[in-house]
C-alpha cells in the first residue's frame, strides 16, 4: 500500500489474470459436463417413463342419479372393477377390458341405507366391504 492505495506489480497482475483464465476454462469444462449430464438425465427419465409410466384412458360411465349410490370400488383379481355400494340396491362391476358395467349380477340388496364405504380384495380373492 502506497499512499493509502493498493499498488500491484506486473508479475502480480499476470498472475491474477492467468488464474482467472484458468477459472474460466474451468467453469467453461464444468458447463458442458453440466448440459451433457442433463442429457443423460433426460434420456435416463424417458426409459424410465417408457417403461414404468401408462398414458391414462379415460373411460365414463353413467351409474346411477343418485350422488352417494356407490362409495369406492376394488380391483379384482379378474381385472374387473367392483364399486361398493353404498345407497344402491346393486354392486356395480366395471369391466374395463370391453368398457361395460354390469349392474344385474349382485342385486337385490336393500336401496339406501348409508351400507358401506370402501372395500378390500383379501388373499382368498374375496371383496369384503
Amino acid at each position: 500500500k502506497v499512499n493509502g492505495k493498493y499498488v500491484v506489480t506486473k508479475e502480480e497482475l499476470d498472475v491474477a489474470k492467468e488464474t482467472i483464465t484458468a477459472q474460466g476454462s474451468m467453469i467453461a469444462a464444468l458447463k458442458l459436463e453440466n448440459e451433457e449430464q442433463q442429457t443423460q438425465l433426460q434420456q435416463l427419465f424417458q426409459l424410465i417413463h417408457n417403461d414404468y409410466c401408462v398414458s391414462p384412458d379415460y373411460t365414463s360411465f353413467s351409474i346411477s342419479s343418485a350422488s352417494s349410490s356407490y362409495s369406492g370400488g376394488v380391483l379384482a383379481e379378474n381385472g374387473k372393477i367392483y364399486l361398493v355400494t353404498r345407497n344402491s340396491a346393486n354392486v356395480a362391476i366395471i369391466n374395463p377390458s370391453n368398457n361395460t358395467i354390469d349392474t344385474t349380477t349382485i342385486s337385490g340388496l336393500l336401496f339406501g341405507g348409508d351400507k358401506w364405504r370402501g372395500g378390500v380384495l383379501a388373499d382368498n380373492e374375496k371383496i369384503y366391504c
